[in-house]
């Protein structure tokens, strides 16, 4: 979840309710974080921070020795029974529950080991011998461990066994150019940027109508590397988001069983917080780095965390990272030197449109849509939103309901004026060009992946809503409000220097002007009659003031919790399906966390991107999805694709979370395509009575008829609607039979879907292919291989249909199909589908993804079985 839960959003309505007309309006007329974060903080009383606490008791992370000892005997049972995967799990779950140094934690230490032995994992079992022996381990039982580390150690000498994965921090990048002299002489024509995370052949550009964006100094071919970046900061999604089949149905494990929490590397065996039940690392060294870096402040508070959502929480983390000196600086810099961008952006925006892709303040708009939303259809490679997500909630629309019932003036974000004293004119467009572009030095080199460079990513407060604006201030302040009452910040930010006086907007001695509008408000005789419910005179009295140091780090935290909105990136994972008997379903892509990459926030968006980014742990590589010459822009796209949805919701989507309109060349083609009032044509939807393409009647949204004239049989939206949900909501049912391990039914449920199909969508159409998807899936099950790859055949064809002959949907699909052809020994088929899978993989994700590896194995596998036959 990435907003706070639903019971926190309605608290949030009921404070905005107690609030009176006065406040409501001096609140949404305000933009400044720190007078948000004052006014948030001034009306927060001891019953919120209770509610929260309560809250946080339904997502328990203290530790528990009787949990702990219920997991090892539950791992037991599956270790007897054979079922080493689940057993290692219920260990691992076990040893969070331990307490440090008991004896109950060298136990779960010492089975684990024994199930690591087994799975073949000799690193980590060898690594958790000697976690059991440190900790207290019954010395009786010493020579059963050390009986076990001789037999590892004896399997590695022999070559079995699996290399250990590495830490990405810990391992060099893959990014490796070669400058050109046509690069580099560009580059110093144009006085262009480069980028440390970057490419040679990429750097950083400003335009007033596009913002900071980047360009191809020389030549890129399709499927090179244009940036690697690690995250600044990235926060797990929790619970079962990501999930991951294990031997028996309905035992599935969360993403934050299987990855590290720190640097999202996939784990076996993971190292347990010392604090708290829930965080989780891939060893001690990522171990120490979190605690160091943030999980100290965190810990106490994770059942909190949890409940306000995974924006809250990565805002802080960011902020925590940072440090307070890195925040002081960042400010400074951007009060003493970016003025001018902002001006120059914010001025040009609702003026300019960007071929690219975005037309204000336009550079700051990045990242894929950080609730992972990448579109619609049974293909898609992301994650769906999550319910409860939506600035469309109903505590969100009823807070702008009130606001509009007050009558209170809602921010229209009018452009400001260019500073000429912070840039020099651009005589072709107006506006102010920066000297020194946001995020770089007084050198004008940019930073990378630094604070800074997070820092100046716009916010846009006079963007969101009030309702949004008010619950992030009530979620923060409550959060520092928590974080003051369990004792000191980090050394990092209360040990800090103190506030120089002269800070214009510090949050040191000063009394912002959207406090004193409550303050003065409250003791009025209007108000006293409309506020009687909001803070009472003893509750004022109680209240502690915030810190200057957590007035800062709160003003902090409120920033980057808004910037997310629009800045966030949806990390994203191949799903491994572990030992589930449907390899059909085993190369899905789910979304793991949600991070912030400064460099990758700079590009802008098309609905037909020329880029695709992949993720190894918690580093995104970028590469060109096809030739992009010198000079042209680096696209990404931010979720809608034009391969997903039409132009008119790509549009909606963009502007309600972005800001923007969208006018890239996608949009502007399909706008201008077939001509304007001509009627719309439903693709993939026939005439049930002739089967002629269907289309929209001309100025009704609501109707639709057979374009040919001579049968103008009509339908309803509502209608169709209504059959398509039916269908889909009976191919979810044959999934869960699947899931159930009854496949035969699900089969029979699926074909009854294709019948109900037939007569009014064409074969390409998505839905067509989400039933041979999953009829795939169900002869897989079955062992029925020439049928399953059958249908997914059919499956693929849609895809490609959909997508194009080069997504990256189409390359998982090819894996697919290649899977089931090799698992049922169809070796001419698979052969003859393994390359154009390989191709289409290598250029969205490069020659080391896991799935090429596995295909290049697959081939070399088929390739010596048809040399055993010949020669035989």
């Amino acid at each position: 979840m990435d907003l706070p839960c639903p019971e926190w959003q309605d608290l949030a309505v009921k404070k905005w309710k107690s609030l009176s007309s006065a406040q409501k309006q001096a609140f949404t007329s305000s933009s400044e974080p720190s007078d948000i974060f004052s006014f948030c903080f001034s009306i927060l009383n001891r019953e919120d921070a209770e509610f929260l606490i309560r809250l946080s008791q339904r997502r328990p992370i203290h530790k528990d020795p009787t949990a702990a000892r219920s997991y090892r005997q539950q791992g037991n049972a599956c270790f007897k029974e054979r079922r080493y995967t689940q057993a290692a799990l219920l260990y691992s779950q076990g040893l969070c529950q331990a307490d440090p140094g008991s004896e109950e934690r060298a136990l779960c230490y010492a089975n684990r080991s024994a199930t690591l032995l087994h799975l073949k994992h000799y690193q980590e079992c060898l690594k958790d011998i000697t976690r059991a022996l440190s900790c207290g381990y019954p010395k009786n039982l010493h020579p059963k461990l050390l009986g076990r580390r001789a037999e590892c150690l004896s399997r590695l000498e022999g070559g079995g066994g699996e290399a250990g994965t590495p830490c990405p921090s810990d391992t060099p990048g893959g990014l490796t150019h070669k400058g050109t002299t046509e690069s580099q002489g560009l580059r110093e024509k144009q006085g262009l940027v480069l980028l440390p995370s970057a490419s040679p052949a990429v750097a950083l550009q400003f335009d007033p109508s596009r913002g900071r964006h980047l360009v191809a100094v020389s030549g890129i071919a399709a499927g090179e590397a244009v940036l690697e970046e690690e995250a600044f900061a990235c926060v797990l999604i929790p619970g079962t988001g990501a999930k991951v089949r294990l031997e028996k149905p309905n035992q599935e494990a969360g993403t934050e069983d299987w990855h590290c929490h720190r640097c999202l590397n996939k784990v076996v065996a993971p190292v347990p917080c010392q604090g708290c039940c829930y965080a989780r690392y891939c060893g001690e060294g990522c171990q120490v780095q979190a605690w160091e870096g943030y999980h100290k402040a965190e810990c106490p508070l994770g059942g909190e965390l949890l409940a306000l959502g995974v924006l809250a929480q990565l805002a802080l983390r960011v902020a925590l990272v940072a440090g307070l000196e890195e925040v002081l600086g960042a400010r400074e810099q951007m009060n003493g030197r970016a003025t001018g961008l902002r001006a120059a952006v914010v001025g040009s925006a609702g003026r300019l449109s960007c071929s690219g892709g975005i037309p204000e303040e336009a550079g700051e708009l990045k990242g894929m849509d950080p609730l992972g939303n990448v579109g619609e259809g049974s293909q898609g490679a992301g994650a769906s939103k999550e319910n409860g997500d939506s600035l469309q909630e109903k505590g969100l629309l009823e807070i702008d309901k009130t606001l509009q019932s007050n009558d209170a003036p809602v921010e229209t974000g009018a452009p400001a004026r260019a500073d000429p004293q912070q840039g020099g004119l651009d005589p072709g467009r107006g506006v102010a060009a920066p000297l020194v572009l946001p995020g770089c030095d007084s050198a004008g080199r940019y930073l990378g992946s630094s604070y800074r460079s997070v820092h100046h990513l716009l916010p846009h407060f006079q963007r969101h809503s009030p309702a949004l604006r008010f619950l992030c201030g009530v979620t923060i302040a409550t959060l520092c409000q928590r974080l003051q009452e369990e004792g000191p910040l980090p050394d990092t930010w209360g040990g800090a220097k103190s506030f120089s006086q002269s800070e214009d907007k510090g949050a040191a001695d000063e009394s912002s002007a959207l406090s004193r509008e409550q303050q003065n408000s409250s003791q009025s005789d209007e108000d006293r009659g409309e506020n009687s419910g909001s803070v009472g005179q003893s509750e004022k009295e109680e209240r502690r003031e915030p810190s200057p140091e957590l007035s800062m780090l709160g003003t902090a935290v409120l920033r980057h919790m808004l910037q997310l909105r629009c800045n966030a990136q949806a990390v994203t994972a191949v799903r491994d399906s572990g030992q589930s008997r449907s390899t059909v379903e085993s190369s899905a892509q789910v979304r793991i966390a949600t991070a912030i990459f400064p460099t990758l926030s700079l590009l802008n968006h098309s609905c037909s991107p020329n880029t695709s980014a992949t993720f190894r742990a918690n580093t995104v590589t970028v590469r060109a999805s096809q030739p992009i010459g010198a000079g042209q822009e680096l696209l990404h796209c931010y979720g809608p694709h034009r391969s997903r949805m039409p132009v008119c919701k790509r549009q909606r989507l963009l502007e309600e979370q972005y800001f923007f309109l969208c006018q890239c060349a996608a949009c502007y083609e399909e706008q201008g395509s077939g001509g304007k009032g001509q009627p719309a044509k439903l693709d993939g939807v026939r005439c049930t009575r002739c089967g002629s393409p269907v289309q929209s009647v001309q100025g009704s949204q609501e109707q639709y008829c057979c374009s040919l004239g001579s049968c103008g049989l009509a339908l309803s939206r509502l209608e169709l609607s209504r059959k398509l949900l039916g269908i889909q909501e009976e191919i979810q049912k044959a999934v869960e039979l699947i899931e159930r391990d009854r496949p035969d039914r699900a089969v029979k449920g699926l074909r009854a879907c294709e019948g109900r199909v037939k007569g009014f969508l064409s074969q390409t159409h998505p839905v067509r292919g989400e039933i041979a998807d999953s009829l795939a899936r169900a002869y897989a099950v079955m062992g029925q291989w020439e049928q399953a790859a059958a249908q997914l055949s059919r499956s693929v064809e849609v895809v490609r249909s959909q997508y194009g002959d080069d997504s990256v949907e189409l390359g998982h699909q090819l894996f697919k199909l290649a899977q089931l052809h090799f698992n049922g020994r169809s070796v001419p088929q698979a052969l003859s589908v393994i390359p154009e899978a390989q191709r289409i993989l290598t250029l969205h994700c490069g020659p080391g993804f896991e799935l090429v590896q596995e295909l290049q194995e697959m081939e070399l596998c088929l390739r010596g079985v048809l040399q055993s036959q010949r020669t035989a």
